[in-house]
């Protein structure tokens, strides 16, 4: 059975919102029979809050990182209760607690794992570990990647992008906690490692999934290795 990874931003999750949580719960249903799911769920505003005003005081970014990844095992954690039971109110606090939970037929649902690595990076060593080849990168109000910020005039997205594409792209973004909006650089070395499929869409509609999955819908960008 064909395993998925599905990364959420932490602003979907956060805060709480009872319809989402649902409708995303109804369409992880409707795969459940015929595909494996490991997710990953990002800090959002409750790991950024706490990392910017902490930031004023000097405090290292190690120390931020911590702080962001204890927000996203809360984001989790949240996540995970509401799939109930396809998934436990557990968050595995390292790789091999998300492969015994995969083991046992469970949707492990991760949250950050230690300083230095992203969600996004978080995500990619999940499917690497459960030997998935695509992973489902929910972002909140951006529909795939652009050429630049999706707001600036002369932006364009892009519906298929190359690992080289995707290396110019993100050569100046800086590796900062709290940070990693579309894809830090540890994550991209993870991707080109592994040659890992990432699609990029817009994921207020939790729909999306089973488009992409079960209607096989082109949706967002599709970030592949040529």
């Amino acid at each position: 059975m064909e395993s998925i990874i599905i990364k959420i931003s932490g602003s979907l999750i956060y805060p709480p919102n009872p319809n989402y949580f649902n409708k995303l719960r109804e369409n992880i249903i409707k795969l459940i029979d015929d595909y494996r799911f490991g997710i990953v769920v990002g800090g959002g505003p409750l790991a950024r809050n706490y990392i910017n005003n902490l930031r004023s005081l000097n405090i290292s970014e190690s120390i931020l990182d911590i702080l962001g990844i204890e927000s996203a095992k809360l984001n989790a954690l949240a996540l995970s209760t509401a799939l109930n039971p396809y998934a436990i109110p557990k968050v595995p606090n390292n790789i091999t607690e998300a492969i015994e939970m995969f083991s046992k037929d469970l949707i492990p649902v991760l949250g950050g794992l230690q300083p230095g690595h992203s969600t996004n990076a978080v995500s990619i060593i999940l499917a690497e570990s459960l030997n998935s080849k695509t992973v489902i990168n929910m972002l909140n109000g951006v529909d795939g990647i652009y050429t630049k910020k999706p707001n600036e005039p002369d932006s364009k997205k892009l519906v298929k992008v190359t690992y080289n594409d995707m290396e110019s792209i993100i050569k100046n973004i800086d590796q900062l906690a709290g940070g990693y909006e579309l894809l830090d650089h540890v994550a991209f070395e993870l991707i080109k490692r592994s040659k890992i499929k990432v699609i990029f869409v817009d994921g207020k509609d939790p729909d999306v999934i089973y488009k992409i999955i079960k209607l096989k819908e082109k949706i967002g960008s599709e970030l592949t290795p040529e």
